[in-house]
């Protein structure tokens, strides 16, 4: 999964942001096949999808016996996003390296920041599982795996949820998409409230998204939907890619927040044949 964006913009949320669940969903396990690599990446896929989702018991399934209690040691926070930058077999095929990006958070951050992290996988009875070391003297040695910034004496500014709109589901998965097509995910909503809510502001974090709705207020009761067009061909592809993004959605009154995510398997344009 090398395409899942990252990038969240506007004003300072929260070190702590939780998220919602992304298209993949760790199963069974990935047997290795003709492709080593290629089981290797299903598997870590399948692992940062847990890790983003929250899922901690699914995320050991991922991991060597001996790594389990170094996990179950650690503080853990779900994943806002990843993206894996490379993966590295060694030469025995036993053994691989994989480097994934995910975004840091801090107060002092206008933003997230893509930090690479570097995981250790083995292959154990043709199933790959990532390898935790024991914590080093520093404490916050493996916490860039959760995305979490090094303990500051400074607290993380709490992120206001909203209450005032009622989504029917905060997910939405356009399944399998072709680059060159522009499906849209829609967010049904509610007005809960006593009062009437406006949309302040919507934080879509990548190109390829584009805002449809315009309306902007919505009077106690009364129901609505949030459009996004997702447009691939942006994202200039040549392989099949697993696409998650956060859309940060900021309600007035309040100065809250609704976190949405939206997730597809993207595959690149068909090249037409080579001329004879």
């Amino acid at each position: 999964m090398r395409i899942i964006k990252q990038r969240v913009g506007g004003r300072i949320l929260a070190a702590w942001l939780l998220v919602g669940p992304c298209l993949l969903v760790a199963g069974t396990p990935v047997i290795a096949s003709s492709s080593s690599e290629e089981a290797l990446r299903a598997r870590v896929e399948q692992c940062y999808s847990a890790l983003q989702q929250g899922d901690w018991p699914k995320v050991e399934r991922f991991l060597t016996k001996d790594s389990k209690s170094i996990f179950r040691g650690q503080t853990k926070k779900p994943l806002l996003a990843y993206k894996i930058q490379s993966i590295k077999l060694e030469p025995d095929g036993q053994t691989a390296t994989v480097v994934v990006q995910v975004p840091l958070m801090a107060p002092s951050m206008q933003r997230p920041i893509p930090v690479p992290n570097t995981t250790l996988w083995r292959l154990k009875n043709r199933v790959w599982y990532m390898e935790l070391s024991r914590p080093q003297p520093d404490a916050n040695a493996q916490q860039a795996l959760f995305g979490m910034a090094p303990k500051a004496a400074r607290a993380p500014v709490p992120l206001v949820t909203s209450k005032d709109l009622k989504f029917e589901s905060n997910w939405c998965g356009l399944g399998n998409v072709q680059s060159g097509e522009t499906p849209v995910a829609k967010f049904l909503f509610k007005n809960v409230s006593t009062h009437s809510v406006t949309l302040a502001d919507v934080q879509l974090g990548c190109d390829c998204l584009r805002l449809k709705t315009q309306q902007k207020e919505y009077e106690p009761g009364e129901s609505g939907t949030l459009e996004i067009e997702f447009d691939p061909a942006s994202l200039s592809l040549n392989m099949e890619e697993s696409f998650s993004q956060v859309v940060v959605l900021r309600v007035e009154p309040g100065d809250a927040y609704v976190l949405l995510t939206i997730a597809a398997r993207v595959a690149p344009a068909p090249q037409p044949p080579a001329k004879p």
